[in-house]
């Protein structure tokens, strides 16, 4: 990963339904020259994280992503509240239920991922790394 004074590229996202493909956008704009499967992962999981923001959390929302070719960074921060799950207890929803299922899909693809809540509070940010 990039160190640790590097921001990589960051975006304010909409706060609205358009949010969730204005990410993957800006993934695939961004990092068009990793590996194909990364990318597509990338993009998935960008999705379903920024996707959890808009629903759950609170604007203003933003995505951060941090190029370490051949792997990639992404973190996505709201300011709702923070929730403490563990990474890896994210429960699995019933097959009934019509959602439920993004963190589930984040912590099956990504190499490591995690939730770190906002210091001072209130806000939350949800990072995943991606390794070919």
């Amino acid at each position: 990963m990039s160190g640790p004074s590097d921001p990589g590229v960051v975006l304010e996202l909409p706060s609205d339904l358009d949010a969730p493909a204005t990410a993957r956008r800006f993934v695939s704009d961004h990092a068009s020259h990793l590996p194909v499967e990364l990318v597509r992962d990338a993009e998935l999981l960008v999705s379903e994280i920024v996707t959890n923001a808009i629903r759950h959390g609170r604007p203003s929302v933003t995505l951060q992503l941090r190029l370490d070719p051949p792997g990639i960074g992404v973190a996505v921060h709201d300011h709702g509240e923070y929730e403490s799950m563990p990474a890896g207890d994210t429960p699995v929803p019933d097959v009934a239920q019509p959602g439920g299922r993004g963190l589930l899909i984040v912590r099956t693809v990504a190499t490591e991922w995690g939730v770190v809540a906002s210091d001072p509070p209130p806000g939350k940010t949800v990072w995943f790394r991606l390794q070919p």
